[in-house]
């Protein structure tokens, strides 16, 4: 009994065997299509696993011949820009003026230079002044006379209503020195600076000499001279003082 218990186990291992040998050595019908199969997808992922070795003699040939260079770098591509010259724009020409605006600009001008203040002339104090006549005064050297007048010399007479002669000339030089006394007298210089002699108005605490003389009838004003002047001899014709006192 053990015995054939042995043959059949061993029978049973045979028959187990020959049915996992069987797609390989006995390839039949659906088993013979399965195997190609098999075999084919095989054969397409030992190919695409293995990668494909030189032979020998490629292999010595390469290595006699050395590392293989490396691989240049790509050239860089040059992009040249084209280069614009700038033309610098001709400048305009000046648009022409119309003559009224020409015309304004030259009366605005005009009306500004009339605004402008006009310069305050230079005056100097002199000391000390004696009365050369009714119309001249001196000072250090300095003979100054005054402006816009016309007197009679020192020396010079005239003659009352009755024509009896008088000292006209030193009765007027007599007037002018007791208005001055021995105040100080401010007189405008010329436009060249004071001189030895010059013709300047001149005043004392105020009061301008020139028409000072001529209301008191001691001076004539010169021909064309200033409205001021001639309503001064007016009033002192009008009141019959200085030569004019012996006029009807």
């Amino acid at each position: 009994m053990e015995q054939a218990s042995r043959i059949l186990s061993i029978l049973l291992g045979l028959a187990v065997v020959a049915l996992l040998l069987w797609p390989i050595n006995i390839p039949l019908g659906f088993g013979q299509a399965w195997w190609a199969k098999e075999m084919a997808a095989k054969r397409e992922g030992s190919n695409a696993a293995t990668p494909p070795t030189a032979s020998p003699a490629v292999a010595a040939g390469s290595q006699a011949a050395g590392p293989a260079p490396a691989a240049a770098p790509p050239a860089q591509q040059v992009t040249s820009t084209p280069q614009t010259h700038a033309v610098a724009d001709p400048a305009p020409s000046p648009e022409p003026v119309p003559a009224a605006e020409k015309d304004e600009s030259a009366r605005v001008a005009a009306l500004q230079k009339d605004a402008s203040p006009t310069p305050k002339p230079r005056t100097k104090l002199y000391y000390k002044v004696q009365v050369i006549d009714a119309g001249t005064i001196g000072s250090g050297g300095i003979v100054i006379t005054l402006d816009g007048i016309t007197a009679r010399d020192a020396k010079a007479s005239c003659k009352d209503a009755k024509g009896r002669p008088w000292s006209c000339g030193s009765a007027g030089r007599i007037a002018l020195t007791r208005l001055i006394r021995t105040r100080a007298v401010s007189c405008t210089l010329p436009a060249g600076g004071e001189q030895k002699t010059f013709t300047a108005r001149c005043s004392v605490a105020g009061t301008d000499l020139s028409t000072w003389v001529v209301r008191q009838g001691w001076a004539n004003p010169k021909d064309g001279s200033e409205k001021a002047l001639a309503d001064a001899e007016g009033a002192a014709k009008k009141d019959k003082v200085g030569i004019w006192r012996g006029t009807q």
